[in-house]
């Protein structure tokens, strides 16, 4: 099976549509979001939309948690705070109250999808170093897992008794031999220096791991950003990829 994974969509309808192109282009079976639907971006209600209408399956990322929390004290970044803010007041109800029901976990059929790290929840940790490796390691149930976050397209892999090894997701053959903590990248805001929209194919059956990029109209996005009145980084960061 070719499965579609993809995350950290935050608000950017324009690279959404973008990677879902190049994803059925490719033929996949089967697409799996690893959360952030929201924040940042200017279209949240039309993204929650095309997941709902696609029947992605997802779980819950930080800003889709931040956002159904009315009044929370979130340690973020101003201009994050700022995203948080304006997208509670966008969101109709019934968006809120579906995202508020995604899961933390999603099991499926040899492997695990999770938005940050199977450890220290409900904490949302970055896994950038080696000790926070080993600690999501610690807590990994399964032998392959996907995850968001970091909006870096990363492979980080853990063989019993050695120290963790990170380095940037290329296409590859993920070793039969390893545990594995696959960062899929950004689709609404890469954060690697590249500032396509990002999400990879992964074969089941092989071990397979394609990275997909796609390019899209980086100034429609802006310029929805502007609109809406949300801060200039906001747009500003999309043409950098950072």
């Amino acid at each position: 099976m070719r499965i579609g994974i993809i995350g950290d969509i935050h608000g950017n309808l324009d690279a959404l549509k973008a990677i879902l192109e190049a994803l059925d282009r490719a033929k996949v079976d089967q697409l799996i979001c690893t959360g952030d639907i929201v924040g940042y971006g200017a279209c949240p209600r039309e993204c929650i939309d095309v997941v709902r209408e696609r029947n992605i399956p997802t779980v819950k990322g930080n800003h889709d948690e931040y956002v159904t929390q009315m009044g929370g004290q979130w340690r973020i970044q101003p201009d994050a705070r700022e995203g948080v803010l304006w997208t509670q007041k966008t969101l109709p109800e019934a968006q809120l109250a579906w995202l508020a029901t995604l899961p933390r976990v999603l099991s499926l059929d040899g492997f695990q999808i999770v938005h940050s790290s199977h450890a220290w929840w409900p904490r949302w940790s970055y896994v950038i170093n080696e000790r926070t490796a080993v600690h999501n390691f610690l807590f990994q149930p399964s032998r392959i897992t996907f995850n968001g976050h970091t909006h870096v397209p990363l492979c980080v892999s853990h063989q019993l008794q050695h120290v963790p090894q990170l380095e940037m997701l290329h296409n590859m053959f993920l070793p039969r031999t390893h545990r594995l903590l696959i960062g899929v990248g950004s689709v609404g805001q890469p954060r690697d220096g590249d500032p396509r929209a990002c999400g990879v194919v992964y074969d089941t059956e092989s071990g397979a791991i394609r990275l997909v990029r796609v390019s899209y109209d980086i100034e429609t996005a802006q310029a929805r950003i502007r609109k809406a009145g949300l801060p200039e980084e906001l747009a500003a960061r999309l043409a950098q990829g950072r």
